[in-house]
């Protein structure tokens, strides 16, 4: 199991470099991103249902195993509609820094409070301090690298933190922190324009 989770958050991190990179440079704009999650949502549908067993093979690497049978590519998914959506309501450079938060943030504050983490939090017993402290810290020099200001930075990078913690659910349906954590940090950074 801790290989596993080691895999899904080298890849979380890889994936948003790998995003960003592309979209920074104009390799890919918005309109490939939503045709991403259109493709992405389309094969996690014919995952499901068994048609794609090769792509299933691939995403058992990195996928949970109740992700993989309830919604395939849940993470990645849910990652680009959160870039996506993220690249469209704010101005490029306090997405890319909100981007920058979800990738190493999430990834940082899963890896050290999965295996170093003591101290649960009070909203979700799963989470813990020590890995959100670590998310902040290490996503500061990212973020700060699109957006330079450094208060602005830490409110961000702790808002996009504190918003990995909670499992909120509406309908029934939990909201994937992937969607919460840019948009979260990002319209952060804007009270500080």
């Amino acid at each position: 199991m801790h290989k596993l989770e080691f895999r899904r958050q080298i890849l979380h991190i890889l994936y948003g470099f790998a995003l960003l990179f592309l979209h920074y440079y104009n390799f890919i704009d918005n309109k490939i991103l939503l045709g991403m999650i259109i493709g992405g949502a389309i094969t996690s549908l014919m995952v499901k249902r068994e048609r794609l067993s090769p792509v299933k093979r691939f995403l058992s690497l990195f996928e949970r195993d109740h992700h993989l049978e309830k919604f395939p590519g849940r993470g990645v998914l849910f990652f680009t509609i959160g870039s996506y959506l993220t690249l469209l309501l704010f101005e490029k450079n306090i997405a890319y820094a909100g981007i920058m938060i979800l990738s190493v943030g999430d990834a940082v504050s899963n890896i050290v409070g999965r295996h170093f983490g003591k101290i649960s939090t009070k909203l979700n017993p799963k989470k813990h301090i020590e890995g959100n402290i670590a998310g902040i810290l290490i996503s500061i020099p990212f973020a700060y690298y699109f957006f330079q200001n450094i208060y602005a930075v830490i409110a961000a990078c702790f808002v996009g933190m504190f918003l990995e913690i909670p499992s909120i659910r509406i309908f029934g349906f939990e909201i994937d922190d992937n969607l919460l954590i840019p948009i979260g940090a990002a319209f952060t950074l804007t009270l500080f324009v």
